[in-house]
């Protein structure tokens, strides 16, 4: 299945994908209309609002602070149940910070960007909020047993908090580790047209090399910080399933039951 094909009709908002369609390891799928990872949902438009309705979402799980909700606050849905599940108690991939700032501190350093998220994506696999966070959403999952009703998680791109929270999901279900890094990286494609758009206008508008880069590495995902996150889950936990069971609480017949609620032949 292409990558692009996951990609669902919103035009109002960025990243929105569907998990479904992806191959495990034995061989099974995972169904459709049962998981979507997005970016926040504030901008969607009528249309978007009744695309989903229809789509059949049911839970949308916010990711974000309480800042980025205040700020750009996701919109009610028909039929939607709202859980606010932050990973963070800040804004560590400084998805709302002022450009002055993130000029500020780009300045003497071109690779502050880069160190700022392998920090965030460390805080994801270790920090107290990040499980609590994450193990709610599980919960979620784990009481979503009607055929073609949604899940959607999100943050506000829909790309490191959400990026874990799918990493998480489809290791669980057992969706082989290439893919699970495929759909990660796909990000980049998602958002090529607003990133471009974005480095295209504050070039115009004087910033530096340092900026520049700075924020290609908070508005993109990379191979790095995919890596950086197994490092630290690996040297903590031991590995990806040592994790599931150890930090988010999952059992046996947990992962079973996922397997049963989300997997077809």
């Amino acid at each position: 299945m292409q990558l692009n094909q996951h990609l669902l009709k919103i035009q109002g908002g960025r990243n929105f994908r569907e998990l479904g369609g992806y191959k495990t390891i034995s061989g099974k799928t995972v169904k459709k209309h049962k998981l979507i990872r997005s970016g926040h949902l504030s901008d969607l438009t009528k249309e978007d609002r009744e695309y989903l309705e229809k789509y059949g979402l049911k839970y949308d799980v916010d990711l974000r602070t309480s800042f980025e909700r205040g700020k750009q606050p996701d919109q009610e849905l028909a039929g939607v149940s709202y859980f606010a599940d932050p990973v963070f108690d800040e804004d560590l991939t400084d998805s709302t910070m002022s450009i002055s700032d993130m000029a500020r501190q780009s300045a003497k350093d071109g690779n502050w960007g880069y160190q700022r998220m392998l920090w965030a994506y460390q805080n994801m696999a270790t920090g107290k909020n990040a499980n609590q966070a994450y193990r709610h959403l599980f919960e979620l999952l784990l009481g979503n047993e009607k055929e073609g009703e949604s899940v959607l998680f999100h943050c506000t791109a829909g790309k490191d908090r959400t990026g874990f929270g799918a990493i998480l999901i489809l290791s669980a279900l057992g969706v082989p580790m290439a893919t699970i890094e495929r759909d990660y990286l796909y990000t980049n494609q998602a958002v090529k047209g607003f990133v471009d758009q974005l480095l295209a206008k504050e070039e115009a508008k004087g910033a530096n090399e340092n900026l520049l880069k700075t924020f290609h590495d908070l508005q993109t995902v990379q191979p790095a910080y995919f890596d950086y996150l197994f490092k630290t889950i690996n040297q903590q936990y031991g590995s990806i399933n040592a994790y599931l069971h150890q930090q988010i609480g999952l059992s046996n017949k947990d992962l079973l039951d996922l397997r049963e609620i989300y997997l077809e032949d």
